[in-house]
């Protein structure tokens, strides 16, 4: 990938994805988007590659999520790797050179319906629903200033909406000359007619030519992501398997909230050796294996596909993934929560201020456990909840949000949630903003 990338002006990516000091998600973000979304690409097709040389899996459908649709095209055929990282690298170069980008997105623990009613009552043009992710989920993207305003109307509406840090209003109108610019690179690399079979939540329907291909490359960056009728209608059609590639988890939780009597996989939903990462993957071709993930409820903005978060994974590891393989199989029980799988940590400090109220950190492994549906004892005061347990940042802040309301805290917009990952950090910070008063 570092060769195809240097040839067509691009970074190199190998380091992001080899070294355990790697920059983190929030360098990249502020720095380096270019290298952040190459090594997203990469991860996604070293997954499936690895799927096939460990466990010989070969997918029968293949579903991309927004930027993943460009290594779902890949991995179907219908793009060649190389031209698939030189579109990436175009892609990146499209975004930056045009203007009118800055913005972002939000996630809604909404349906669709509702989501809807609450962009439109702020009669704001550039505010869009960009992903209809789940049956409680959709993702609005927009400028700063009125993602701002959706939050505080969430807010008064009692609408957990949290922001998601990403370096574009992606799926909106205001990226239409960045999606101009990127139509004539697209019209300069051979594209095909998928050879493996692939559903495409832009287009809203199975990739069947080459004309097909190109829509997805020439309109993504401005039309919606409708994930949750994609992966209704793969699962209609009688798909019953989702391995998930690329890093952390994000689709396979969306998948397993939203699909009955489904069998999903994500191998890198924690970190794990070689060894851990053959055995998930004979497991999850096996007959035997259920999913890897624990059972959930209905999620919203927890489960978003576009943040992962970690306190000490890489960059690539902390984006996640946009690109399930699905083959059909049969449904088979869920097993039990993960087990931790690395050695402990030092433990995360506790915020300036008082230290944490004796007995808050057992409240609060109570409170995550009855959330999350895992045992008490898995969540030890200085595990990490994501590294270790495989609790996404944005589930991690809705947590926080219901901690926060337990003990009657005020807002702390300031808080970055990366900074407390385990629960003895997580007493520290609400000792901070006065549970200790509010216990006592």
């Amino acid at each position: 990938m570092d060769a195809i990338s240097l040839r067509y002006g691009g970074p190199e990516i190998s380091a992001l994805l080899e070294r355990t000091d790697a920059p983190a998600l929030d360098t990249l973000l502020a720095g380096d988007v270019p290298a952040l979304s190459l090594a997203i690409f990469a991860t996604e097709l070293a997954v499936l590659d690895l799927s096939r040389e460990l466990a010989g899996i070969t997918p029968g459908l293949v579903v991309g999520h927004s930027f993943g649709e460009f290594a779902a095209l890949t991995a179907a055929g219908a793009l060649e790797v190389a031209d698939g990282a030189r579109l990436v690298i175009a892609r990146d170069r499209a975004l930056r050179a045009a203007h009118g980008t800055e913005g972002g997105m939000v996630a809604l623990r909404v349906g669709r319906q509702r989501g809807s009613a609450v962009v439109g009552s702020l009669a704001d043009r550039a505010l869009v629903v960009a992903a209809h992710n789940g049956y409680d989920q959709v993702v609005v993207s927009g400028p700063h200033e009125s993602l701002d305003r959706l939050r505080a109307v969430a807010n008064l509406l009692g609408i957990e909406a949290t922001r998601l840090r990403v370096p574009y209003p992606f799926h909106n109108r205001l990226l239409t000359e960045a999606n101009r610019l990127f139509e004539a690179e697209v019209d300069g690399v051979r594209v095909r007619a998928p050879r493996v079979p692939m559903y495409s939540p832009v287009l809203g329907r199975y990739v069947e030519t080459e004309q097909d291909s190109r829509e997805i490359l020439t309109s993504h960056l401005v039309r919606e992501v409708g994930f949750l009728s994609a992966v209704v209608a793969v699962r209609g059609d009688g798909f019953t398997r989702f391995l998930e590639c690329g890093a952390r988890a994000a689709l396979t939780d969306l998948v397993d909230a939203t699909l009955p009597g489904v069998r999903t996989a994500a191998p890198l939903r924690q970190r794990r050796t070689l060894d851990e990462l053959r055995s998930a993957l004979a497991a999850f071709s096996g007959e035997g294996a259920g999913t890897d993930a624990p059972a959930v409820e209905r999620v919203g903005p927890d489960a978003s596909p576009f943040e992962r978060v970690g306190p000490d994974a890489s960059a690539v590891e902390q984006a996640g993934s946009d690109v399930p393989a699905v083959e059909r199989a049969e449904p088979v029980p869920v097993p039990a929560a993960p087990v931790r799988t690395t050695a402990p940590e030092p433990a995360e400090p506790s915020p300036p201020g008082d230290a944490a109220v004796p007995g808050l950190v057992d409240e609060l492994r109570t409170l995550y456990a009855s959330a999350i549906g895992y045992p008490e004892e898995v969540f030890e005061a200085d595990v990490e909840l994501e590294a270790d347990l495989g609790i996404d940042s944005i589930r991690q802040t809705e947590l926080l949000q219901r901690a926060r309301r337990k003990y009657d805290l005020p807002e702390a917009d300031h808080i970055r949630i990366t900074d407390y990952t385990t629960l003895e950090s997580i007493a520290g910070l609400l000792t901070e903003l006065g549970a200790g008063r509010v216990s006592a």
